[in-house]
């Protein structure tokens, strides 16, 4: 039986982005529900990114692609986020933003798709969308507590890349 390594570059980066949402939507849920939960996500997205700069390759393509596609995702959803408190025709989004991000990141999971573990991404997406969208639809017992969706809904979206896409497939035939 082959001995497989338990920490491997991409598990480092999913487990940082996992731990970083967990950390981010708890500190938004119960601390920052305001303008400054935009500087603790700013802080704890440098950190998750710090792996995927280290561990993807620039010169490789997909690599590439793939950190192109996450860097510039995250700055959108930050820049909406910031402004959400400040222009008035984004005033509406700061009541939203945890439906936002799940739904933002949901779609560049879709996108992720395109260069890596399809099927992982694909399940990832799924579960953030679903939660996003849910958090809209049912916005009476759900928004409230939309921090807290996220939470659950960000995280497990990154621990569903954590398995070895090999393991996922035979997991899923």
């Amino acid at each position: 039986m082959a001995k497989t390594k338990l920490l491997t570059k991409p598990r480092i980066v999913f487990l940082a982005w996992a731990i970083a949402e967990l950390i981010g939507w708890l500190l938004t849920h119960f601390v920052f529900q305001d303008p400054r939960a935009n500087w603790v996500w700013l802080v704890l997205s440098v950190l998750a990114f710090i792996p995927m700069v280290l561990y993807m390759p620039w010169k490789q393509p997909k690599m590439r692609s793939i950190l192109l596609l996450w860097l510039i995702s995250v700055a959108f959803g930050m820049v909406v986020s910031f402004l959400a408190f400040y222009l008035p025709f984004l005033v509406w989004i700061a009541g939203w933003l945890g439906a936002f991000w799940l739904i933002l990141m949901g779609i560049t999971f879709f996108l992720n798709a395109i260069w890596w573990s399809p099927k992982q991404c694909i399940v990832g997406g799924v579960v953030q969308v679903l939660a996003g969208v849910a958090v809209i639809l049912l916005p009476g017992a759900l928004l409230i507590n939309q921090y807290l969706v996220a939470a659950v809904a960000g995280t497990l979206g990154m621990l569903i890349l954590v398995p070895n896409p090999a393991r996922f497939r035979k997991a899923r035939a």
